[in-house]
């Protein structure tokens, strides 16, 4: 084996592990990035269909939903 070929192997196998390195790189960045995304589409998707209170709040119930006994 001549010093080209082992120049040549070792050059590819540098290239190679610069590809891992970029393909790792990018896994790391997307996936958080794509969660993200989802959970906005999720809260969206929420904000849209929320309905209004069937009850209407009055002197007698709490901001939650709650009687509250004044006595």
């Amino acid at each position: 084996m001549g010093f080209r070929e082992r120049l040549a192997d070792g050059v590819g196998v540098l290239r190679l592990a610069v590809d891992a390195g970029i393909a790792l790189a990018s896994v790391v960045v997307a996936v958080p990035v794509a969660f993200v995304v989802g959970e906005a589409a999720t809260i969206g998707r929420k904000m849209c269909v929320q309905s209004p209170p069937a009850v209407q709040p009055d002197s007698t119930t709490h901001d939650l939903g709650t009687v509250v006994n004044y006595r």
